[in-house]
């Protein structure tokens, strides 16, 4: 019975994941090269045979090949000018009450989104979950067999996309996700690039070293370094997830958009390495993090003109402070070693003692779900926090295909508590927004059924 029920979980999901097929330069250093494309990112409408009104966003068309793959001709045409980018943001007054992407601020739909995490912001805490394994959604089963609630945030990641990967899995269930049941989206990025990318048949890595697989040659400071092997990777892959965030664009999705997440440490490769560590502690300050974050900025908002896009910086670090006009939420990621759901006030203390003052807080990662009246009463109230997946949840499935949540991090009375609170925010409170129905995702409307 287990085993029939996780097939049709599986299968239900499967078949629900059907694809959703579908410039102006900042100064006059950086290339016009953009200037062929359409530089109008205003939101308009068409009307599909139903009559219902489905928003296209104008931003510039991601260029690509006859066989689908990113024109590279064109993308490398286009180069972020460094000082004149760091020039144009700093003379820029920091506007807390908008998003940092002037794009955003035309696109009703991001808006929307964005005025709603800034009127919740310090009064509640949204419950976000990562996904990752996409075929068996059992994480949102423990929920809701608790609270008959779920969170209302969930986390992809693009780490199947680029390199030797070409899933889109992660897109379509995002997109699944906001238009079915009108659920808010993160994404983050573990990027894999060549270990060696002299070699990239050796394989691709994300982690510098992990298990006995290690990157030996693929510079970082290189993949902002026009002329390079490792640039040529660096802006094929920005141009691609770019064309995944237009197709999410395209539908209205609005995205709380991680990259480059957990720098502070050298174990992904855009980290802080161990000669960065010496040239601070030497006082020599490196920019190799910041170069890269520029970059991807500038590209998806300068070239792209995306507008979907809330950013969210998670370098963790004052070494890897970026310009305050380049994230709109900063994140920390945290994994407690024991059983702990509290607050964690020093670590919120600690994100907004490095942040530009007045950006919203997050805990862009967690271990244990925090307390949402801890977190009232010590005035740590992060925007949101997102659990990690898999047994960070639950640990075992029963024989009617129940998923059983891990004792040791959460019960089904600490989960009703929390979801009960009044300062956090979950799937049942979340407001209609324009993206999307408000419908009970398909696996638990599967699960009920054979369950019952």
């Amino acid at each position: 019975m287990k085993k029939f029920l996780s097939l049709i979980l599986t299968a239900a999901l499967t078949l629900s994941l059907t694809a959703c097929q579908k410039d102006d330069a900042y100064s006059e250093g950086v290339s016009d090269a953009s200037s062929d494309l359409a530089s109008d990112n205003s939101v308009s409408s068409d009307t599909d045979d139903n009559g219902t009104e489905s928003p296209v966003i104008l931003s510039n068309p991601v260029k690509k090949t006859a066989d689908g793959d990113i024109d590279m001709e064109a993308a490398l045409s286009y180069e972020t000018d460094f000082d004149a980018f760091k020039a144009e943001m700093a003379s820029r007054e920091v506007d807390l009450s908008m998003p940092v992407s002037l794009n955003a601020r035309e696109n009703e739909n991001t808006m929307e989104v964005f005025n709603y995490l800034k009127s919740i912001y310090g009064k509640q805490m949204l419950s976000a979950q990562q996904q990752m394994d996409l075929s068996n959604t059992y994480e949102d089963l423990v929920f809701y067999n608790a609270t008959g609630d779920i969170p209302a945030m969930k986390g992809f990641d693009f780490i199947f996309t680029t390199g030797s990967y070409s899933s889109r899995d992660m897109i379509d269930a995002a997109i699944k996700w906001a238009t079915e049941s009108g659920g808010l989206v993160t994404f983050t990025w573990h990027w894999n690039v060549p270990r060696d990318v002299d070699n990239p048949d050796l394989g691709w890595a994300f982690y510098m070293e992990r298990d006995g697989v290690t990157i030996d040659n693929f510079d970082p400071l290189k993949a902002t370094t026009p002329g390079t092997k490792e640039y040529e990777v660096a802006v094929h892959d920005i141009d691609l997830i770019a064309s995944y965030l237009q197709e999410m664009e395209s539908l209205g999705i609005t995205v709380l958009f991680r990259p480059f997440h957990e720098a502070s440490d050298g174990w992904f490769w855009w980290g802080l390495q161990t000669e960065d560590k010496k040239m601070i502690k030497d006082g020599t300050y490196p920019d190799t993090y910041q170069r890269l974050w520029y970059m991807m900025f500038d590209r998806l908002e300068n070239y792209h003109k995306l507008s979907n896009i809330i950013w969210v910086w998670n370098g963790q670090s004052k070494f890897c402070a970026v310009d305050p006009n380049t994230y709109d939420i900063a994140g920390v990621d945290y994994y407690a070693n024991s059983e702990d759901h509290s607050p964690l006030v020093s670590q919120y203390e600690k994100l907004a003692d490095y942040t530009y003052e007045g950006k919203m807080l997050a805990l862009s990662e967690c271990g244990y779900l925090p307390d949402p009246q801890q977190c009232a009463d010590e005035n740590a109230m992060w925007l949101y926090y997102m659990i990690w997946n898999g047994d960070f949840i639950y640990d075992s499935i029963s024989f009617d295909g129940t998923p059983s949540p891990n004792e040791e991090r959460l019960n089904n009375d600490l989960i009703k508590e929390y979801f009960e609170n009044e300062h956090l925010v979950t799937w049942n409170d979340l407001p209609e927004f324009r993206f999307g129905k408000k419908e009970k995702p398909n696996p638990i409307v599967v699960w009920e059924y054979f369950k019952d």
